[in-house]
């Protein structure tokens, strides 16, 4: 049988049309450099990759349960981002290395300010009895000490966590400020830190070595989150002097995911409840069960007053 000119330049056109569509297809299911569908995964097809805040010594086993419990409700392997700091956390996301990410609002703030594809989907519970996202920046001094109000602290030392810490600085700088001191940076230091002229920062690196520095006499006062403080004024270490509310630490996803998997992110962080977790059957570690106490869906609006508050402070360096 012999086919007409036009018979045959159509059925080679469909040919190529459908080689085409095929070469599509299987360039999106291959997996080849992380990509599925029309989503890109951090480091391979079916692993996510973890990121959390390193605030406090054990960081990486404090959010293991949290792990588990993804790996378990998705099927996914999950792996976790190990960082030294909030820098390398924030350099992290933007680089796209994460594709979960357990952080402080700052951190979210300035990540997504220097590029990052992040989507808040749930924002976490981390102090027992509450049923709203949040906790508290508190300003601790020395057991004992005279000092008893941010009134007394000019010429002081200030613990600070890290410039990039939430509740260890910019909320901290925030008390200040109320209190009415003038927290522009006045300068920086050999590390490209902030210095301030009415009182000297000191940043300590995590929560609990603010408080060790307390302690030891290094510094008059600082600023961590809320069960750190209880927890060292439990023990007669320090007393709380100060604080201000703060919102929920965000549980973010990557952007860059394929629709059907930030899906499935977006369900299960937002039903991470502690009971949830709880009965799934993950191991749960000491760290986790002193500071989660579950998650409400929340997006990028709940941040605003984080990204308000860091245009007020310039020494929060927010921007990109």
């Amino acid at each position: 049988m012999h086919l007409s000119r036009t018979t045959r330049v159509a059925a080679t056109a469909a040919a190529a049309l459908i080689a085409l569509v095929l070469a599509g297809c299987s360039d999106s299911e291959a997996g080849s450099g992380g990509t599925a569908g029309p989503g890109t995964w951090a480091k391979a097809e079916g692993t996510i990759i973890f990121g959390a805040v390193p605030d406090k010594a054990g960081s990486d086993m404090n959010n293991r349960p949290l792990q588990d419990y993804i790996a378990q409700q998705t099927g996914y392997k999950v792996e976790y981002y190990p960082t030294a700091d909030y820098t390398a956390l924030i350099a992290a996301a933007v680089a796209g290395k994460i594709d979960v990410m357990s952080s402080g609002a700052l951190q979210y703030v300035i990540a997504s300010n220097k590029g990052a594809e992040l989507e808040p989907v749930a924002a976490m519970i981390s102090s027992p009895g509450l049923e709203e996202p949040g906790y508290y920046s508190q300003g601790v001094a020395a057991a004992g000490s005279p000092i008893t109000s941010l009134a007394d602290i000019a010429g002081k030392k200030v613990c600070f966590v890290d410039p990039n810490s939430t509740s260890g600085f910019l909320f901290g700088l925030y008390q200040l400020k109320e209190a009415g001191y003038d927290v522009d940076p006045s300068g920086t230091d050999v590390n490209g830190d902030p210095t301030f002229e009415e009182f000297t920062p000191v940043f300590a690196g995590a929560h609990d070595k603010v408080i060790q520095s307390i302690v030891t006499g290094q510094c008059d006062v600082g600023f961590v989150e809320d069960t750190v403080a209880q927890a060292a004024a439990a023990k007669g270490e320090v007393a709380v002097v100060s604080e201000a509310h703060v919102p929920g630490g965000p549980l973010s996803i990557s952007s860059a995911l394929p629709e059907s998997v930030k899906d499935e992110l977006r369900t299960v962080l937002q039903g991470a409840t502690l009971e949830a977790v709880t009965a799934s059957g993950v191991t749960l570690t000491d760290g986790f069960k002193d500071s989660f106490f579950g998650a409400r869906a929340r997006d990028a609006a709940y941040y605003q007053e984080v990204v308000d508050l860091c245009s007020s402070i310039p020494a929060a360096k927010c921007a990109a």
